[in-house]
């Protein structure tokens, strides 16, 4: 071959490059031998490295699609059952899961034959570890995975300085999990989707869902509070109320109406063995509610794992007082506190969503409405549960939460 021909074929080779995965851009193929040292990091590379020559360069272009189209945003309504959602806009592409009938989606664009939807919001994504430091991306178009995997399909990418909020995978812990990026979209079949309404109805309907599991939440806790007491203590009729409030006003929601009705029908069931054990000896029940009160008190002053957690937090506030106050003592410390706490009445019960810096681990509500978040390293709330009680309660920040916050002292 001639020296032109061969430079030639030179040029045209450093300006081959091979179409990515996902049709959205190019992909440089580097040798092995030049590759990074983790497969993750080669989607971290910067695109100014020039391609080199490979087998995949000589095959055929993928075939084109349509582009993607924003459209109006709406709430599309899944209309059969294991309806697919998908990778791609491709009926050969990647089932990311199957959607039950019913199932609501926010539907953001339309590419071809498929709507483009956000992720559903129960969904998590996983980015190699090493690539996340204090929450803030390193390095430019980290690879977004399905699954903690480098063999998962990459669903999205993530570039230098964005923050995301993650965890550690409990599977993998060279991996976090975080929520999907914002601006990944996946795909559903057309035919498949019906337009309920703009996209404030899909925000309604969830705001609804949480609301009746928050409350079948608490009327479980409630359930099982009040079968703890003695037969002559137990308030049955407000805990069926949250349960049939459920049933009747929740129709929409059938998997969460069903659960309701086997609590309620399972509770009811307790409490007629209940009385019935009560009206078979009077005295021997009155031996049981003196022995349930001993219980109770000392339930009070026992120590649980999650009265621990808040020690590192009411040390940094002694410590923070004690600078100021030299030689006197943590008692002395609560003494005062004792000067500035407030009586906080209602029915106590456990907070237990899991999220970021939450001002306490349990409720007080009040005629069904929250007043106070609470937490005591002092007082076992946990035995309070579904009980009404005066509590005595030093003010603590609340980190921006809707109601205030109290550090439990004593029980009035």
């Amino acid at each position: 071959m001639s020296k032109s021909k061969f430079f030639a074929l030179l040029s045209a080779t450093i300006c081959t490059t091979a179409l990515s995965a996902d049709g959205g851009g190019e992909d440089l193929l580097v040798p092995q031998e030049v590759r990074l040292s983790h497969p993750e990091e080669a989607a971290a590379a910067e695109p100014s490295s020039i391609a080199q020559l490979a087998p995949e360069a000589t095959q055929a272009p993928a075939k084109t699609t349509a582009p993607e189209r924003a459209v109006s945003p709406f709430t599309g309504k899944v209309k059969g059952k294991k309806v697919r959602l998908r990778l791609k806009a491709d009926m050969d592409s990647h089932v990311i899961r199957e959607l039950e009938k019913n199932e609501l989606l926010s539907v953001v664009a339309e590419k071809g034959d498929f709507w483009a939807v956000q992720a559903p919001a129960d969904m998590k994504a996983y980015v190699f570890r090493s690539f996340i430091l204090d929450h803030v991306v390193e390095g430019n178009r980290v690879n977004v995975r399905l699954q903690p995997s480098t063999e998962a399909p990459v669903i999205s990418h993530l570039n230098m300085g964005e923050k995301v909020q993650d965890t550690v995978c409990a599977a993998n812990n060279k991996w976090l999990e975080i929520g999907v990026p914002a601006q990944t979209h996946f795909y559903v079949a057309k035919e498949y989707i019906e337009n309920v309404g703009g996209p404030e109805v899909k925000a309604q309907i969830d705001k609804r869902r949480t609301s009746v599991e928050q409350l079948l939440d608490a009327a479980i806790l409630l359930g099982k509070a009040e079968l703890r007491k003695s037969y002559d203590e137990m308030d049955i009729d407000r805990v069926s109320h949250s349960y049939k409030t459920i049933i009747n006003d929740y129709t929409d929601f059938p998997e969460h109406v069903e659960k309701a009705k086997e609590q309620l029908a399972s509770m009811q069931e307790a409490y007629v063995q209940k009385r019935l054990s009560h009206k078979s000896g009077s005295s021997s029940h009155s031996q049981e509610e003196k022995k349930h009160e001993a219980v109770a008190q000392a339930d009070l002053k026992q120590i649980t794992d999650r009265m621990k957690m808040w020690e590192p937090v009411e040390e940094a506030m002694f410590l923070s007082w004690a600078h100021l106050n030299e030689e006197k003592t943590l008692d002395e410390f609560y003494e005062e506190q004792k000067l500035a706490a407030v009586p906080i009445t209602g029915i106590i019960e456990a907070y237990i969503h899991p999220v970021k810096n939450k001002p306490g681990d349990f409720i007080i509500r009040d005629k069904d409405l929250p007043v106070a978040y609470v937490y005591s390293t002092k007082i076992n709330l946990q035995s309070l549960v579904g009980k009404k009680v005066t509590l005595l309660g030093s003010p603590r920040a609340n980190n921006n939460f809707a109601f205030p916050a109290y550090f439990v002292l004593g029980v009035e």
